[in-house]
């Protein structure tokens, strides 16, 4: 059994055109006035079947307010029974409010009647208020009066009693469907929740294997390196000698840090050196910019938060661009955030490569990794290390380039002097 934990709205469980739909079939089939109203009496539907003498009353401003007097009481009686209620208004004719109920909680009524009862079933009922005119007096309202409806009290009580029945029946199922649903969603966001910790928990073994096969025998890849760059010097070939020693410190310092925290600083150093080597490569086709404000210099930022953006912004964006371009990279305080972006004048990405980038903000595609981008990497990571703190933007359009933004919050490593 579904048990309830909160409210609902009556236009929540059954849609108004179907209240409609019931309250126009049920005034066709008995022949009585049917309107529905929410828990604070406010009218959903149109008028069924009401009729002239109810209608030329409440023209009058003073008997219009005496008949939502009289319809409010049987409301509120109609809730304190949890039951229809029939009751004679301050005119005389028969009227019924019947509750709709969910688990309880009043939801709105169905306000129906409109009829004249036998006299003495009639004497039975409940009068709330008292006439305050005599409708003999004014012999139009007489004859419309005259007009009213004659049905047994039995009948009235059945009809209230069918109405009640199906109202509440479909209320229920109706609040029912949207507690299944709502679980069925925590479900499915449970499912994605754990899918991400599955997937974050794979990224961690991965790279735990990759550092491990990164760490086999480095002295012989340096000792390699330096055997190439000795080499290179007795040829007299300086610039590629110094290509690889710039290359063997990328090196060192990747494999003394994965996994670790670098300060700005030293992330800034490492992109230094990759970029001395792709400037070789690239010639005068790369222009590079950076703006730096040295208060972000000491903020601790996981290893590699942005390298892979600059090695794609180089590779993706300004290689495939016969004119090359511009790369910025920038890095600015803001507020209790730093702010750190990495811009290209490039080729651009397409609109679906960006539009399943900007899912990746979403918790349920967070798992996502588009293929043969690098910043879903660094988004997961970044996700995994700051939670909800990390923010992040990006701006591409063909031809024109792009710009990656991150708002990372502010952790200043203590300098010591």
């Amino acid at each position: 059994m579904i048990e309830f934990n909160r409210s609902f709205h009556l236009t929540e469980v059954i849609e108004i055109e179907f209240l409609q739909e019931i309250q126009d079939r049920f005034s066709e089939a008995t022949g009585q006035a049917a309107i529905v109203v929410d828990y604070q009496g406010k009218t959903l539907t149109r008028h069924s079947n009401y009729t002239r003498f109810c209608n030329e009353l409440r023209k009058d401003p003073e008997m219009c307010r005496i008949c939502e007097k009289s319809d409010a009481h049987g409301g509120i009686e109609a809730v304190r029974l949890q039951h229809p209620y029939i009751y004679r208004c301050h005119m005389g004719l028969v009227e019924v409010i019947v509750p709709i109920m969910v688990n309880g909680q009043y939801l709105g009524g169905i306000m129906t009647g409109q009829v004249l009862v036998e006299e003495e079933a009639l004497e039975k009922l409940e009068q709330i208020i008292k006439p305050k005119i005599n409708i003999e007096d004014n012999k139009e309202l007489s004859e419309m009066y005259s007009l009213v409806k004659r049905v047994s009290l039995q009948k009235v009580q059945a009809s209230a009693m069918l109405l009640f029945t199906i109202a509440n029946y479909i209320a229920e199922k109706g609040a029912v469907n949207i507690v299944k649903q709502q679980l069925n969603e925590k479900s499915l966001k449970l499912m994605e929740e754990m899918k991400v910790r599955a997937d974050l928990e794979n990224l961690l073994k991965e790279t735990e294997l990759k550092l491990l096969h990164s760490q086999i025998n480095p002295h012989f890849i340096f000792n390699t390196l330096n055997t190439i760059s000795h080499q290179a010097l007795l040829e007299g070939a300086t610039k590629t000698q110094e290509i690889i020693c710039v290359f063997a410190e990328l090196l060192r310092s990747t494999l003394r840090n994965m996994g670790k925290i670098f300060t700005l600083r030293e992330e800034l150093n490492y992109i230094r050196n990759y970029l001395f080597i792709k400037e070789k490569h690239l010639r005068d086709r790369l222009t590079i910019i950076m703006d730096i404000d040295e208060a972000c210099l000491n903020n601790e930022i996981p290893v590699f938060t942005l390298q892979p953006l600059v090695e794609n912004a180089l590779i993706h964006g300004i290689e495939p661009k016969e004119e090359g371009g511009t790369l910025t990279i920038k890095a600015k305080q803001e507020n209790s955030f730093i702010r750190l972006s990495v811009i290209d004048t490039g080729v651009g990405m397409p609109k679906d490569t960006v539009d399943e980038l900007i899912r990746l903000k979403s918790q349920y595609y967070k798992h996502i990794k588009p293929k043969g981008v690098g910043l879903s990497n660094v988004i997961s990571r970044l996700q995994h290390h700051y939670g909800s703190k990390f923010k992040w933007n990006i701006k591409s359009a063909p031809d024109k380039g792009t710009e990656i933004t991150l708002f990372l919050p502010k952790r200043q490593t203590k300098v010591v002097d």
